[in-house]
């Protein structure tokens, strides 16, 4: 999510538009991008809790802008976004909900259910995600858009994979923070059934998080530690995709994965669960595998699978042609159509609501 809104935000500066990014609490990891390209980044220290000064800050921040959209990502800020941009008299405020459809706080679904109201238009990123929450929610299709992310496709393009099977040392590999939806544990086990046919195997695992120690554990439990590389945190995505022969996404939940975007566009061959917004993202013919999620047995064929298999090479040319749709000039675009249809929505409305009181126009002309 930080990585798409950063992306997006460097897209329009690129085209002559002036973003600004906020942040709740802190500015995170990829702040010093968005500044590089002179987006400014604001932070406002939220911490746990409810925050009546996060509202005013914001809207003291919005009055100074003045933007003519305040877009905020995800359900956890949406609240804070619709009151703040009422008080700055901000005319549209769109949201986009990024999945995490197993995971949230009830509290904060119920706040986020009566903040929707408020807003001219909400996205989802794909449709699976768009059609949960209208069943879950009842919420009209109404002013909905589904709008893929997108990434800066150059970066991957420049750093290539090259993926070989039938080779001993097959690197498997996979990006993301380590939180329970990414279920590394699975993906460990999995491993171990794999290290079991191939000894020389290694699987790889950018990313950091709070389940570090618990998959270290796992993995030095089943004999494996030792070709369990953890690498933590790093901005640099494409230098690590193209060190891979296989790219594995384990989640129990997601949205749209950019990271899963990120490997195909690096030419990577995928195995990941069959999840609905991943289905959507990378059809059953530019994936090596879709497996069940929660099932070592069902990952670890799969990757074993995708190690033997002679088109290996051919299949991750045909993830990179294919990631070419999912580029962050297209979804920028996408979301300017959304912004654009939603500002001449409030400008009718206005303009229909002045002609339905003559008097009260004519109130005001007197009176200037």
């Amino acid at each position: 999510m930080e990585r798409l809104a950063v992306d997006l935000a460097r897209q329009q500066k690129a085209e002559g538009h002036q973003p600004s990014i906020y942040c709740t609490s802190h500015p995170g990891q990829f702040a010093h991008e968005a500044e590089a390209a002179n987006v400014p980044v604001y932070s406002f220290g939220k911490t746990t809790g409810f925050s009546f000064r996060l509202i005013s800050d914001l809207a003291s921040r919005l009055c100074v802008d003045r933007p003519d959209v305040l877009h905020a990502h995800n359900a956890l800020v949406l609240h804070y976004a619709v009151a703040a941009a009422r008080l700055a008299r901000v005319p549209v405020v769109v949201n986009t909900r990024h999945g995490g459809n197993n995971n949230w706080d009830p509290h904060c679904e119920r706040i986020w259910r009566h903040a929707v109201r408020w807003i001219d238009s909400l996205v989802f990123v794909s449709e699976g995600v768009r059609e949960f929450y209208v069943t879950r929610d009842r919420l009209s299709s109404r002013n909905t858009s589904v709008i893929y992310n997108g990434i800066d496709l150059e970066k991957f393009a420049s750093h290539p994979a090259h993926p070989t099977a039938g080779v001993s040392k097959f690197r498997v590999g996979s990006v993301g923070r380590l939180v329970p939806a990414k279920d590394h544990i699975t993906l460990i086990r999995s491993f171990a059934m794999v290290s079991a046919a191939m000894p020389e195997a290694e699987l790889h695992i950018l990313g950091d998080g709070p389940c570090r120690a618990a998959i270290a554990q796992t993995a030095e439990s089943l004999g494996i530690a030792n070709r369990v590389f953890l690498l933590g945190a790093s901005l640099d995505v494409p230098g690590f995709l193209s060190t891979l022969d296989l790219f594995v996404l384990s989640s129990i939940d997601e949205g749209l994965p950019i990271s899963l975007m990120e490997a195909m566009a690096a030419g990577l061959p995928v195995v990941s669960t069959r999840l609905p917004g991943l289905t959507e993202l990378a059809p059953e013919n530019v994936v090596a595998g879709y497996c069940t999620p929660t099932h070592p047995e069902s990952l670890a064929e799969h990757i074993l699978d995708a190690a033997n298999r002679h088109d290996l090479p051919a299949l991750g040319k045909a993830a990179s042609r294919w990631a070419q749709k999912f580029a962050i000039r297209e979804t920028w675009h996408s979301y300017q159509t959304v912004f654009e249809a939603s500002l001449a929505r409030k400008r009718r409305h206005r303009v229909d609501r002045i002609a339905s009181r003559p008097n009260d126009l004519a109130a005001i002309r007197h009176g200037q």
